[in-house]
């Protein structure tokens, strides 16, 4: 992908993990226009980013837990993207659109709640990090689950028809295919992802 920054040495689930020129452009207006509380501006900045480098860490996990390497992380300023090796099947397609959210929700659900039950928010520093981290990883996560074919929303809800099809089928459960060995000649697609067969 064209404009994007390999952070050498650093590898999530196998992936490789790549910055955009917009981020870093953000990430250096935000620190210039902060002189006075840079420390805060860096919490800002990396809380951010981290929201969204949750997300994709958790597409990047469960496709790796399914057999399906995850080859590059692409981080930008507004959104971010995992590539990994195609599914298989619809089923694996919508599971792997459930780990971005379920990744968001596991780290944004906590921080809510110690907000809420306790002055978490108010301690210095950690204000951005319950906002972010917190209550707009939640919407953000929950806005993702919309039914549209640009977002994971699109993918993920199909998981129901298929979990509901497969149990009308009498005397037959669903066995989880063995995980794959990453072969090079293999499928790379990006999320939202295509399965091989239709």
């Amino acid at each position: 992908m064209k404009g994007y920054l390999e952070l050498r040495r650093v590898r999530v689930f196998g992936a490789r993990v790549y910055l955009h020129w917009s981020a870093m452009l953000v990430m250096g207006a935000i620190m210039a226009t902060s002189i006075q509380t840079p420390l805060l501006a860096a919490i800002g900045v990396c809380s951010y980013f981290g929201m969204i480098f949750v997300h994709e860490a958790g597409h990047a996990y469960v496709a790796k837990r399914l057999g399906y390497p995850p080859l590059g992380i692409y981080l930008a300023f507004l959104h971010g993207c995992c590539c990994i090796v195609a599914p298989d099947n619809r089923k694996h397609v919508a599971i792997i659109a459930w780990g971005g959210v379920a990744a968001q929700l596991a780290i944004a659900i906590p921080l809510i709640v110690l907000a809420q039950t306790t002055s978490l928010s108010s301690l210095p520093g950690l204000g951005p990090i319950v906002a972010l981290l917190g209550y707009i990883s939640a919407l953000v996560a929950v806005i993702n689950l919309a039914p549209s074919a640009a977002l994971d929303g699109g993918k993920a809800w199909t998981l129901l028809p298929i979990l509901l099809a497969e149990r009308r089928k009498p005397g037959k459960r669903a066995t989880a295919a063995p995980p794959r060995r990453y072969r090079s000649e293999g499928t790379v697609t990006k999320g939202p992802w295509t399965p091989r067969d239709r």
